[in-house]
C-alpha cells in the first residue's frame, strides 16, 4: 500500500471516531504513522506501542488525540495513551514497550501557527486537512531534535 493511500485511509477512520476532518485530527494521524514507522518494527507488535501526547486542552489542538487514537493502537481507554496538557506546543513519545525503541515527535510551531491564522481567517478546514496530509514530515514534525529528511518513506 501507498503511503497516500495508506493515510487517506487512516484519516478516514480518524473522521469516523473525531466526526468531522479537520488539520489537527490529519495532524494526529501522520503522527501515528511517525510513530508506526519508527518504534512498531511489524504489526505484531503494534499492540505493545505505548504514547504520550502533550497538547493545549483546547480545541483545535486536542484534536491530536483522536487522529492518534485512529492511526494506532494506543488510546485513553485501553491506557497506552496518556494526555498532559501543554501551554503552546504540540509533542508525542512513543515507545515501544519493553524496549528502547522510542520516538520524540515536535509539531512544528511554525505550521500550528500558521494553520490557527488560515483558520482565523476562515480558510476551509477540508483544504488546510488536505495541506497537512501532502506536507513533507520534515515539514510538519521534528524528531527527536532532528528534522526528518525530504527523501524520508513518509513524504
Amino acid at each position: 500500500m501507498t503511503e497516500i493511500n495508506e493515510t487517506s485511509l487512516l484519516v478516514e477512520r480518524a473522521v469516523k471516531l473525531h466526526g468531522h476532518l479537520g488539520p489537527f485530527l490529519v495532524i494526529g494521524v501522520r503522527m501515528g504513522q511517525v510513530a508506526r514507522l519508527h518504534v512498531v518494527a511489524d504489526d505484531k507488535n503494534i499492540h505493545r506501542l505505548q504514547g504520550s501526547i502533550k497538547t493545549p486542552p483546547s480545541t483545535p489542538f486536542s484534536c491530536v488525540i483522536d487522529g492518534v487514537q485512529a492511526s494506532t493502537s494506543c488510546t485513553v481507554g485501553n491506557q497506552r495513551l496518556k494526555i498532559e496538557n501543554s501551554a503552546e506546543l504540540i509533542t508525542a513519545t512513543f515507545r515501544l514497550e519493553n524496549t528502547n525503541k522510542k520516538v520524540e515527535i515536535l509539531v512544528n510551531p511554525k505550521v500550528v501557527e500558521k494553520l490557527i491564522g488560515e483558520m482565523s481567517e476562515g480558510t476551509d478546514e477540508k483544504q488546510l486537512a488536505q495541506e497537512i496530509s501532502n506536507m513533507q514530515m520534515g515539514q510538519l514534525f521534528v524528531l527527536q531534535g532532528q528534522r526528518l529528511h525530504q527523501e524520508h518513506p513518509l513524504h
